[in-house]
């Protein structure tokens, strides 16, 4: 470890013997490396701002279940006997299960019609549990969305949507509208990019009116994409163990075709614009084993010495060796530091001339990581030759090398 530290040094003492042919050979790894710090960074960024608009303008994070209630016979499709049904206690299970990676909704929905005062509309009536809110992307114009309080004590309570307001002029909070046979008190108005009338009520007084012959369906808005697959054998898993028909019993539907284009296409666009940086990289490598080339030839008379009074091969290969992954490792770290001050020239520009939202580049510990194995890379696999050719110098014509 010694003797690998003073080749270091030694190393360190040759580039600043001779700093401007040191940093003209290792040019290519400068630029190289910035150029690859820029495009991870880039990249990360790039694919968190792609998350977050498709995660917003799609439902690329969601996950379906729903109850096979049906099964084809002979070409027909005909009904099945006792399927197999979700229960609220399942939903509340489910929602422990998966707290840290994913929300859970269970919903049922179904067409009714609503009365107020002498105003009657047609409506979609959606029962869900207190978490609906995280799927939608309006707000509320007044009053409260359905809470856990309201979930299980069945309250008769309901949030209209403006359209369904609108067409029973119901024009504040704490109103109470007929939906079919049952009273709900009006506990706030949705300002909904949808025009359709809806009412949404919580899905345990849906199950007291006319929930007997539905099915709820249950959604999973994971929060980490590439988590979807992970958490539907999950699924299948608890199925299995909490039902008699076991997954069988349940469909689970997803995105995972939109979900797999996404993440190959950032995974593509990482590793073309990775291997064009790494092309800069060797070049850089290559200006390495330029410099120690010379170094050798304008160090012979000092190899052979060394090896007169005692020094062996692997003396001199260590040597040599050192020096090629200090210089690396020197371009690396200028490389590194130019990269940064690009990105974050680069992003205010990004963010000044686009309206896709609040553009940032990513500089995570993989970033690091990967320059300190790039600059080991580049000083083993271009310096073994120059270490290889000095160690095999006789000390003789070493010494008398002019």
């Amino acid at each position: 470890m010694a003797q690998f530290i003073k080749s270091i040094s030694i190393a360190l003492q040759n580039i600043r013997a001779n700093p401007l042919h040191t940093f003209l050979s290792t040019l290519g790894i400068i630029i190289g490396v910035a150029a690859m710090v820029g495009i991870l960074a880039l990249g990360d960024g790039l694919e968190k701002t792609a998350r977050d608009q498709v995660e917003s303008t799609t439902d690329i994070e969601n996950l379906m279940v729903s109850s096979v209630r049906y099964q084809t016979l002979d070409e027909i499709r005909v009904p099945i006997e006792n399927p197999a049904k979700l229960t609220l206690t399942n939903a509340f299970e489910l929602e422990n299960q998966f707290q840290d990676r994913a929300i859970i909704e269970m919903y049922s929905r179904r067409s009714a019609s609503a009365f107020f005062n002498d105003s009657t509309s047609a409506l979609f009536l959606e029962a869900h549990m207190d978490r609906a809110v995280e799927f939608m992307t309006d707000s509320l114009s007044s009053g409260r969305l359905i809470e856990r309080k309201d979930l299980i004590n069945a309250e008769n309570v309901a949030v209209l949507t403006q359209p369904l307001a609108e067409n029973l002029q119901v024009k504040e909070v704490g109103e109470t509208i007929k939906i079919e046979d049952r009273e709900f008190e009006v506990i706030g108005i949705y300002s909904s990019g949808d025009a359709a009338p809806k009412a949404f009520i919580p899905i345990t007084a849906y199950w007291n009116s006319n929930g007997a012959e539905y099915y709820p369906g249950l959604i999973m808005k994971v929060k980490n994409i590439e988590e979807i697959d992970g958490i539907k054998d999950e699924l299948n898993t608890w199925f299995d163990n909490n039902f008699e028909k076991g997954r069988s019993g349940f469909t689970i539907s997803t995105n995972q075709m939109r979900v797999e284009q996404f993440s190959q296409g950032i995974l593509i666009f990482k590793l073309v614009m990775g291997a064009i940086t790494g092309i800069s990289v060797l070049v850089g490598g290559i200006g390495v084993m330029n410099v120690l080339l010379i170094s050798v030839t304008e160090r012979t008379k000092e190899i052979g010495i060394r090896k007169a009074t005692g020094a062996k091969k692997k003396d001199i290969v260590l040597q040599f060796m050192a020096e090629s992954v200090t210089i690396s490792f020197v371009g690396c770290i200028l490389g590194w530091l130019i990269g940064i001050i690009g990105i974050f020239t680069f992003v205010p520009i990004v963010n000044a001339y686009t309206d896709i939202g609040e553009f940032q580049a990513a500089v995570g510990g993989g970033t690091v990581v990967a320059i300190l194995v790039i600059a080991l890379f580049v000083g083993v696999l271009f310096g073994t030759y120059p270490a290889w050719r000095a160690a095999q110098l006789t000390p003789v014509d070493a010494i008398r090398h002019e």
